[in-house]
């Protein structure tokens, strides 16, 4: 049975080939590798989720608030229940007076989120879980916030056309809204 014999230029020729497509398949996958990295520092930067949260009718938001105390929302980035945050409501304008802030205080313990205390009119940190030895409820420091977010990052927020409370859970909203007696 006859093999074929190549002359030593073809056989060069096919690895040098083979070892030019291996380098660009590597150099392809830590490009890919770089960019899903989510460092921030090149030209492209991945970020899931949305950036804006729709609260809802601002109106029909300010009136539960009033009512009812803050309202927690458990994730408005979409990335699987890391962002939850309390949007509260000061006057009686449901077009000022907004202030939305991340439910977890900063160096929380795993499970521990802010929870309204109606009676004391302030946030407390609380277990949301069994664990840790809390039960759900218990509380996991003595650290409490204002209900306005007290030193925390704030969102920006705007009410759109539609009355709607649209937030900016990106940026951080540098004016806090002072507590009125009206909302008592």
């Amino acid at each position: 049975m006859p093999v074929e014999q190549r002359s030593g230029a073809k056989q060069l020729t096919s690895i040098i080939f083979g070892l030019v497509a291996v380098a660009v398949a590597v150099g392809l996958a830590w490009g890919l590798l770089q960019l899903a990295s989510g460092d921030g520092d090149g030209p492209v930067r991945l970020q899931l989720g949305d950036d804006q949260f729709d609260a809802g009718q601002a109106t029909r938001l300010s009136v539960q608030i009033d009512e009812d105390g803050p309202v927690l929302f458990s994730d408005v980035s979409g990335r699987g229940q890391r962002r939850p945050i309390f949007v509260n409501h000061f006057g009686d304008d449901p077009e000022v007076g907004w202030a939305a802030f991340p439910a977890v205080l900063p160096d929380a313990e795993e499970n521990c989120f802010l929870s309204w205390n109606a009676e004391r009119e302030l946030f407390e940190e609380r277990a949301g879980v069994d664990g840790d030895g809390r039960e759900v409820g218990d509380l996991c420091s003595d650290r409490t916030v204002e209900p306005n977010g007290g030193d925390l990052e704030r969102f920006d927020w705007e009410i759109d056309d539609d009355g709607n409370l649209i937030i900016d859970v990106r940026g951080e909203q540098p004016e806090q809204p002072e507590e009125s007696e009206e909302s008592d």
